[in-house]
């Protein structure tokens, strides 16, 4: 009898763990890298109350962009929303807030067309109105600039950011071609800090983000999260708090805020 009670137990204890084993996220760090820590999933905490500046800055086209600075400091994080939304997605997620206690300055703008900026929606030129936000960062005496987009922000931000001179970037769900294109040799040619974020089952973009990471030189670091959620999609829910604290130690580690 004991060892029948043994027997089903030792099977229960297996069931579990091979249960929980297909709900981790799988994670990967470039050999040499201080990896982030597993955590155990929390929930994520409330938005602090931190304001927000609005801004307006111009493009290299003379189209006026709206925009929201919050916090203070010399690093600047530029966030770039995805198609059909505005730059209230990422205040709903808090990561500018939580950004900004920590010592960031975040802006999050409205590409042309979208939100509070003004012309014709164009996602040709996703780009050019980036380009634009990080001249405005610059004028606000930025000596550290990071861009993180979501989904075709996050395209644009890889776009910018192999052309102009960045500290990091940081790609949730971007595809390495939208209305702009990121070619093998621009992300080759990365050699600032890269974090790509996606979902497992959000084709084509996970295996973009799986590619571009294959491709990047060091520093690099790659995420890859259960189920299909998209862009700004990936924080919360059954994931918790853990995309967040990702991307503040990816920041912490590679561009602590000045």
């Amino acid at each position: 009898m004991k060892r029948l009670l043994f027997l089903i137990t030792l099977f229960l204890i297996l069931v579990g763990c091979g249960s929980g084993a297909n709900s981790q996220t799988t994670a990967t760090v470039t050999p040499g890298a201080t990896a982030t820590p597993a955590p155990t999933v929390a929930p994520t905490p409330p938005i602090p109350d931190v304001p927000a500046r609005i801004v307006h800055f111009v493009t290299s086209d003379h189209f006026h962009l709206t925009g929201s600075l919050y916090g203070r400091g010399k690093t600047i994080v530029i966030c770039s929303h995805m198609l059909r939304t505005t730059r209230e997605i990422w205040s709903e997620s808090g990561i500018p807030q939580r950004l900004a206690v920590q010592g960031y300055a975040v802006l999050t703008y409205d590409f042309r067309g979208s939100g509070d900026s003004e012309g014709p929606p164009d996602i040709w030129s996703l780009d050019v109105d980036l380009r634009a936000a990080v001249a405005f960062a610059r004028q606000q005496g930025a000596t550290k600039i990071v861009l993180m987009g979501a989904s075709m922000g996050g395209t644009a931000s890889l776009k910018v950011a192999a052309e102009e001179q960045v500290s990091a970037v940081l790609s949730l769900s971007g595809p390495q071609s939208f209305s702009v294109s990121v070619s093998d040799q621009e992300i080759q040619g990365m050699k600032f800090p890269k974090l790509f974020m996606a979902s497992q089952t959000d084709e084509p973009f996970v295996t973009d983000a799986k590619h571009m990471y294959a491709l990047a030189p060091a520093p690099k670091e790659i995420y890859i999260y259960p189920g299909n959620n998209h862009g700004t999609a990936i924080f919360g829910g059954d994931n918790g708090d853990d995309p967040a604290q990702r991307i503040f130690h990816f920041l912490a580690q590679y561009v602590p805020a000045d």
